[in-house]
């Protein structure tokens, strides 16, 4: 996490502020300029995809974000079992 910390620090996207209620501790605060900068690139993506999933029922948007979910979860599994968390699973 500090090496994500550290290079989101450097582009100046973030900053380290010191917990004022615990010295222990630091948030992560966004920089308003590197949001609005974010927002401006990918908005008009965003806009796009709104297009493309208002051509979709709410039942089809179901079963494509099931889709994704149930993919996520076998990359999630496969990974695990390359890193040798877990014993690989018998196909179906």
């Amino acid at each position: 996490m500090t090496g994500v910390l550290n290079r989101l620090e450097k582009a100046g996207y973030a900053r380290r502020v010191p917990d004022p209620g615990d010295r222990r501790r630091v948030r992560v605060v966004a920089d308003p300029a590197a949001v609005t900068r974010l927002t401006e690139l990918y908005q008009p993506f965003y806009e796009r995809l709104g297009q493309i999933f208002a051509r979709y029922s709410p039942e089809e948007t179901a079963v494509i974000a099931d889709w994704f979910a149930q993919a996520a979860e076998a990359a999630r599994a496969h990974l695990d079992t390359l890193r040798g968390r877990t014993a690989p699973e018998e196909t179906e």
